[in-house]
């Protein structure tokens, strides 16, 4: 049978509360943890190369002493095994349905009534059923207890915790108006206002702490950038959604309206400090070079031809950007910025426009160090159809990678190709036999060709395949309307099928 919310005879008590609960087959800690918190993405993601960051936002903001759109787009399956940003969605209807029962059980009742006299182990206590304990926590033992963990680990248990602390604040305040309507008609006012300030005191403890995170990483740079991106746009939406309006009225009682000046300062605070984050971050990634710049990836420029981990980094960009549309465009309006110009109204299409734009330049100008140039282009149209055909985007941005990649294919076939058709021309040396001496040419440079280029690699099977049927059209049709035009040659016609069986296998890697 459920307790029953304590009265405000046992709320002013002086005798410690129990916080002994009967004894649960799943405790309110199990189901905060087991809440679930959607992806954005299909797939998860750990953030294990985030482990040897460490939590430097506890030195600076954590204490020792605890008290105190409908757009057509689609994404393909993404297949590289690099940590990718969290967007995450928590369930509220779960979260809820936890607050509610802490409320009717009582515990959160019996924690406020017990805060005045012991802050430190009562705030312990409550974090600790959040799943949020490391909040308060020192800065050397909370970097030991947070060494393996990633940043998206911190933000899930933040945001859960979080929620239910919200809900379950709300819940209790609902319980104790309706006591506290039936108390002042059988006891002194002065309990019911004694009340309310005990409340008030425990929520602004509790929110402080709460807060103190966000406004930590807003401030902290040691983590990845998308990363940190990424989890300051999770911690804004939790905060947009879940606010604590039980100070929010107007209180009769001074220090009652101090702390709720407090409260709402810190959320202002708080919600400024991640606006003005999250908008550096934003315009540092669409502009691309300042993201890049800080990469030690981007410095150890490979040369082949696959998909450059700078691409993959800007599309999870774009995707993050996506999935957080709505929420970039209320951070623009909250800011106001005078130096944001008009593009920022329609957000995120012209900051993953712009970003697309930004990272073709720097591939092209990474690519000029190839020796190679069908390998150049063979990367360039690797990583163009990458971003293309894996994050789909409306209007203009879908033309110009159209465009540019266009522009790829013709530049590799030309680099790539043209010369082995060449060996075909009339035009050859004087001293060159007619047409035998052409065709072993031809086959030669044919063959050594397909030889390097079998060990080229394209991911992307569609693109692999419309490579490989340009190649055909352009090399072996050419080769057979040349047979054609020199009958003398038929016998020579048994090499296409060995041929096109070549082309059928490059790019495999």
């Amino acid at each position: 049978m459920e307790t029953e919310l304590p009265t405000l005879m046992e709320l002013d008590s002086t005798e410690p509360a129990d916080f002994s609960q009967p004894p649960r087959r799943y405790s309110n800690l199990e189901r905060i943890r087991t809440l679930s918190v959607v992806s954005g993405e299909a797939s998860g993601w750990s953030s294990s190369s985030s482990r040897s960051a460490r939590s430097s936002y506890y030195s600076s903001s954590m204490s020792s002493n605890a008290s105190g759109g409908p757009h057509n787009h689609r994404y393909a399956p993404y297949s590289n095994s690099s940590p990718r940003p969290v967007v995450i969605t928590l369930d509220l209807h779960g979260a809820r349905d936890i607050a509610r029962q802490l409320a009717r059980d009582g515990f959160v009742a019996k924690l406020i009534g017990e805060f005045g006299r012991e802050p430190g182990s009562t705030l312990e206590r409550w974090f600790s059923e959040l799943d949020a304990g490391w909040v308060l926590q020192s800065a050397a033992a909370a970097d030991k207890e947070q060494s393996e963990l990633g940043l998206d680990d911190l933000v899930r248990r933040w945001t859960r915790g979080y929620t239910v602390m919200v809900e379950a604040l709300n819940a209790t305040r609902t319980q104790t108006d309706k006591v506290g309507g039936v108390a002042v008609m059988e006891c002194d006012q002065e309990l019911e206002d004694d009340l309310r300030l005990q409340v008030a005191r425990f929520v602004e403890a509790t929110v402080s702490k709460m807060l103190a995170f966000a406004d930590a990483l807003a401030a902290d740079n040691t983590w990845r950038p998308i990363d940190n991106l990424s989890g300051l746009m999770g911690l804004y939406s939790c905060i947009f959604k879940c606010r604590v309006p039980i100070l929010i009225h107007a209180l009769s009682d001074s220090e009652e309206q101090c702390l709720a000046r407090k409260v709402d300062g810190a959320f202002r605070i708080t919600m400024s400090n991640l606006c003005t984050a999250i908008l550096k971050m934003a315009k540092d990634a669409e502009a691309v070079t300042p993201v890049l710049s800080g990469w030690d990836s981007w410095e150890n420029f490979k040369q082949n031809a696959e998909i450059h981990k700078a691409t993959r980094l800007i599309v999870d960009y774009a995707r993050l950007f996506w999935e957080y549309k709505g929420l970039l465009h209320i951070i623009q309006l909250s800011k106001r910025d005078p130096h944001l110009d008009d593009r920022w109204s329609q957000v995120p299409i012209t900051m993953i426009q712009q970003m697309v734009i930004n990272l073709e330049d720097q591939l092209e100008k990474k690519s000029k160090s190839f020796s190679d140039p069908s390998l150049r282009y063979l990367f360039l149209l690797n990583n163009s159809y990458f971003v293309r055909e894996d994050f789909l985007e409306p209007g203009n941005c879908v033309y110009i990678l159209t465009l540019k990649f266009m522009q790829y294919q013709e530049k590799y076939m030309l680099a790539s190709w043209e010369p082995v058709m060449c060996c075909l021309q009339d035009k050859m040396p004087l001293w060159f036999p007619k047409h035998s001496l052409q065709l072993a040419r031809f086959k030669s440079e044919f063959q050594k060709t397909c030889r390097r280029q079998k060990l080229w690699k394209v991911p992307n099977p569609r693109l692999r395949q419309k490579l490989r049927k340009a190649i055909v059209d352009k090399v072996i049709i050419g080769y057979k309307r040349y047979l054609e035009d020199h009958p003398e040659l038929e016998k020579c016609s048994s090499d296409l099928h060995d041929m096109e069986d070549m082309v059928n296998v490059l790019f495999e890697g």
